[in-house]
This record gives C-alpha cells, sequence and structure tokens, in this order.
C-alpha cells in the first residue's frame, strides 16, 4: 500500500510538469517575463534558446496585451458614447506586460502573434534559421522601443538566406 501511495503521488507531481503549454493563467504579469528573461540567459545553446523563444512566442499569443489608453478630450456626447462602445467590444487586457521578440534581418519585424499573426508559421520554423540574439531591458529597451519593450526586448538577428527567403513569401502573401 505504501508502495502504491508513493507512486500515486510521484505521478500527481509531475502532472504540471508535462502540461505547461496549456494556459491555465489568466493574467500574463511582468514578473512572470522577468523569471522567463533569468532562465533564458542562463541558456547556452543556441538551438534550446530558439526553442525557448519559439515556445514563448506561442505562449503569449494566447493573451491580450496592453494598448494604449483612449482620450475623449474633443469629443461630443455622441462622439465618447461610440469610442466607448467600440473599446468596450475589444477583447479584455490579460497581458500586464510581453516581451518584445524583434527579428531583424533587411528590416525589423515584430513577433507579436497577436497582433500579427502572419509570422505564426516563420516562428514556428525559428530553430531551422541562423539567429543570433540581444537581450535589451530597462531604459535601453525604452529608448528603443518606447512602453511596449518595459519587459524587455529580444533582438533575433540573422542573415541566413532561408529566414530571409520565409520572411520575403510572408511578407508577399499578406
Amino acid at each position: 500500500m505504501k508502495l502504491f501511495t508513493i507512486c500515486l503521488f510521484l505521478v500527481t507531481l509531475t502532472l504540471p510538469a508535462n502540461a505547461q503549454e496549456t494556459n491555465t493563467k489568466a493574467l500574463l504579469t511582468q514578473n512572470d517575463n522577468e523569471t522567463w528573461l533569468q532562465e533564458y540567459q542562463q541558456l547556452e545553446d543556441s538551438e534550446e534558446k530558439l526553442k525557448m523563444i519559439k515556445a514563448k512566442i506561442l505562449y503569449d499569443a494566447q493573451f491580450v496585451g496592453p494598448r494604449p489608453g483612449i482620450s475623449l478630450t474633443g469629443l461630443n456626447e455622441e462622439q465618447r458614447k461610440a469610442l466607448k462602445q467600440r473599446e468596450s467590444n475589444k477583447p479584455k487586457v490579460t497581458a500586464d506586460c510581453k516581451i518584445l521578440f524583434v527579428l531583424q534581418a533587411t528590416q525589423s519585424h515584430i513577433l507579436d502573434l497577436e497582433k500579427s499573426p502572419h509570422y505564426t508559421s516563420l516562428v514556428e520554423h525559428l530553430e531551422t534559421f541562423s539567429i543570433s540574439d540581444t537581450i535589451l531591458t530597462g531604459t535601453s529597451a525604452s529608448a528603443f522601443y518606447g512602453t511596449r519593450a518595459r519587459c524587455g526586448v529580444v533582438l533575433l538577428k540573422t542573415e541566413d538566406s532561408k529566414a530571409l527567403d520565409y520572411l520575403e513569401n510572408i511578407n508577399n502573401q499578406k
């Protein structure tokens, strides 16, 4: 009986580890992103880094990022009501902030699948490309990308011809 209880306990402990890809959280917080960045920075293998980036981008796509506030200044009552109605129809914000992933090739591409779902196939193939990375946090991130970089920026740079062809195909399909 003790053996059965121990086995059941061990199986119960491993279940949450196997369910990491499902979104059970209602809010993506800045603390979650800081923890992810720390874990990411500890990795040395570039393939593992790209797998981690891919998983993070796909996971974050489930959350709605913060939007800039609206101004009602200068609007009449009818216009205010219409604007408030439009805003109330938008999905509820479920992310305190998001890490900004930017792929720099011939030009910069922000890999936010919530706003640019056409990059999904590129993200799914990230680990097949030759990519180097740089992490920006704090004032250096904000200086380049403004308030949307509050949780940090991961710059991905590539000159890989496969990646460039893939980007060209995606942009031609838009």
